[in-house]
């Protein structure tokens, strides 16, 4: 494809300079104030914002249209079959969820009240969360997109558009790899040095496919370990490629489905599970393939890869918006506090993340850690951010007195007395309230099967999973340390003890659950910072 005459990528670059401006000092600090706001201030609030709008033609956006629709249907289905939190009042929950469905029709047909969708979706609903960072901030970009064109008409507005969209999901693949690249002495060290198959060991004892016996599981290892370096030079290549997927459209849509692809494998390989992400990517590369080229031609050639160039780079340096970092060395040992219950029949299962929704995200990360002296060395899925601390961990292979000093020298205790009763408040309302025949899902028995799928798929373990057959009488919180020993391919259980045990005893009164629940409402963090 021709690359235009330079003078017509003028109005491409102002309008992406608008957008992105509009973005971070309006649309982001709106939505953030209407979040913590009461429901009739939010909608009022929006009518106000958004009134004079209706006095102007709304923009075209073209295919694009439809490309929002459909992330909006995508994060609606997770916020409104997300389970309830039965340690607060059911009813608000019902209303928030009811007012998301609203506004996202009402978004669908009318681009402002997009504001009061986010508001409900980020702050009510705790959607603001890692896995739908990237759809939600591509739906501030829209936004912020259709608040510029219906002020000011340019002619390069689409293809703005499409840059502007572009940016804000690559810039979530690029920020990543240069922090890969930051880890080591040169740029290289993480592709060269990382074995990547630790992050498949670690997600195993973690809880991912253990329906694999561990046998297989160390087949599969010992074949894994073979491609880590081509692997790890690959994901750099996939992350990377952002920074000149719009030098020509194919390239762009190839980026976009390449980065889906790399999500399936991450999924299949760790258990954490971008679904939404790979969902926006894959209609934004279709978008992309639709739009015709007289609309966007602009957003193509070497002076639109330089104008994404410098809007992902701001992002990166968190100027714009903020993707996460995502840069790790990976090790094979692992510590982790689990859960299980006791029911009324004797029969002891495994509590885990998926059945604790809407917080199976923290569920299946770090949360105990505050139940434990055990000082913890790693973070989720036994990464470490220091490369001499990995390869200690690994000389340790498995041996309990080398892995006590060195979570002596390099672990952290994070024991917290007050989170550790808040925890305790919290999952003693949420299953006395389950014992006494609270629902937990919005969905009726018949269409559980519709609910959106999580992002942390830690959903095996040692014990059967518990899935609220019978009541509880009992749950046991568990301190669990495992590793897997690279020369002999298997895994070593090194610790396993109780660090707490929960009696669930009949309530006194209503006013004791009322109060457990009021206690126990910052027991599980439920947003994360925009």
């Amino acid at each position: 494809m021709a690359t235009p005459p330079l003078p017509a990528y003028l109005d491409t670059a102002v309008v992406v300079a608008a957008v992105v401006a509009c973005y971070r000092f309006a649309v982001s600090p709106v939505v953030r104030v209407l979040a913590r706001r009461p429901a009739p201030v939010m909608v009022i609030a929006t009518l106000v914002l958004a009134a004079p709008l209706a006095f102007r033609p709304p923009p075209e956006p073209g295919t694009v249209r439809w490309l929002v629709v459909f992330v909006i249907v995508l994060l609606t289905w997770r916020g409104a079959t997300n389970d309830y939190d039965v340690t607060l009042p059911v009813r608000p929950q019902r209303r928030h969820k009811l007012s998301l469905l609203l506004f996202a029709v009402a978004s669908s047909l009318w681009p402002p009240a997009l504001l009061a969708w986010l508001a409900v979706y980020c702050g009510r609903l705790r959607g603001w969360q890692h896995h739908a960072m990237m759809p939600l901030r591509l739906l501030k970009a829209y936004l912020a997109w259709f608040l510029v064109a219906a002020v000011v008409d340019r002619p390069g507005s689409t293809a703005g558009l499409l840059l502007v969209l572009g940016c804000v999901s690559l810039s979530h693949y690029v920020k990543p790899t240069w922090s890969k690249a930051r880890l080591g002495p040169r740029p290289w060290s993480w592709a060269w040095h990382n074995r990547t198959h630790y992050l498949m060991a670690s997600a195993y004892a973690w809880g991912w496919a253990r329906f694999l016996s561990a046998e297989t599981m160390s087949r599969l290892l010992r074949q894994a370990r073979v491609v880590d370096r081509p692997v790890n030079l690959l994901t750099m290549a996939v992350e990377g490629a952002g920074l000149v997927a719009f030098l020509d459209r194919r390239l762009l849509i190839a980026t976009l489905a390449a980065t889906a692809l790399f999500n399936l494998v991450v999924a299949l390989a760790s258990g954490i599970l971008f679904w939404e992400n790979i969902g926006t990517n894959i209609a934004l590369a279709i978008t992309v393939a639709l739009l015709p080229g007289a609309a966007c031609e602009t957003a193509f050639g070497w002076p639109a890869a330089l104008i994404g160039l410098v809007v992902i780079l701001l992002s990166v340096a968190d100027l714009l918006w903020q993707p996460w970092h995502l840069g790790w060395w990976d090790s094979p040992f692992t510590a982790r506090v689990h859960w299980q219950v006791e029911t009324a029949s004797g029969a002891t299962q495994g509590l885990y993340n998926d059945f604790m929704c809407p917080y199976e995200r923290e569920f299946g990360r770090v949360l105990g850690y505050f139940l434990t002296d055990e000082p913890i060395v790693h973070g989720h899925l036994g990464i470490v951010w220091d490369r001499r601390l990995r390869d200690l961990l690994v000389q340790a292979d498995g041996d309990r007195e080398r892995l006590r000093a060195l979570k002596r020298a390099y672990g952290r205790t994070q024991r917290d007395e007050k989170r550790s009763a808040e925890h305790i408040a919290f999952l003693s309302t949420m299953f006395t309230r389950l014992n006494g025949g609270a629902r937990k899902s919005p969905l009726p028995r018949w269409l559980r099967r519709l609910k959106a799928p999580g992002g942390q798929l830690y959903r095996w373990g040692d014990l059967p999973a518990y899935r609220g057959e019978e009541p509880v009488r009992r749950i046991t919180i568990r301190y669990e340390e495992r590793c897997y020993r690279p020369e002999t391919s298997d895994f070593v259980l090194l610790a396993d003890h109780v660090v707490q045990e929960i009696d669930l005893l009949p309530p006194t009164n209503d006013q004791e659950i009322t109060s457990c629940a009021r206690s126990s409402s910052t027991a599980v963090p439920t947003s994360e910072s925009s």
